[in-house]
């Protein structure tokens, strides 16, 4: 290798140790910057993407937390000294005038019921339907 780079004249020489230097700079760049600048772009992308998450979440508790104290304001049929799903029923149908209409009333589990209504009055027993929602929270 040295007789071959003896034999190689100035102006050669100089060429190719530009060129050796040209690679080297080339290949630092291509096997250290990039590789950490492309790291650094994808960082960057996920981090924003966890800030878009964020404030969507944030939107949501907010969300959340105004439904609770919405529905906090009904009354809750577990626990102790509270009514039944039943007994709630009973009371609410004499209350809005629709227990004579019903017919027969079958517990489906502690939490739902299946209920049969003749010749109750629409207007009536959507009324019954909205005051259950709202005092005890009971869907229909």
């Amino acid at each position: 290798m040295t007789k071959w780079w003896a034999t190689l004249q100035d102006r050669e020489k100089k060429a190719l140790g530009f060129g050796v230097i040209g690679l080297v700079v080339m290949g630092g760049y291509l096997f250290l910057v990039e590789p950490f600048m492309e790291q650094r772009d994808l960082l960057t992308t996920r981090v924003a993407a966890q800030k878009n998450l964020k404030t969507h979440l944030e939107g949501v508790a907010q969300e959340a937390k105004s439904l609770r104290s919405n529905a906090s304001g009904a009354k809750k049929l577990s626990g102790s000294g509270r009514d039944t799903l039943l007994a709630v029923i009973s009371k609410t149908s004499r209350q809005n005038g629709i227990k004579e209409s019903m017919k027969r009333i079958t517990p489906e589990g502690s939490d739902k019921a299946r209920i049969w209504l003749e010749g109750a009055s629409f207007d009536q027993m959507i009324l019954w339907v909205m005051a259950v929602n709202k005092t005890y929270g009971i869907k229909v």
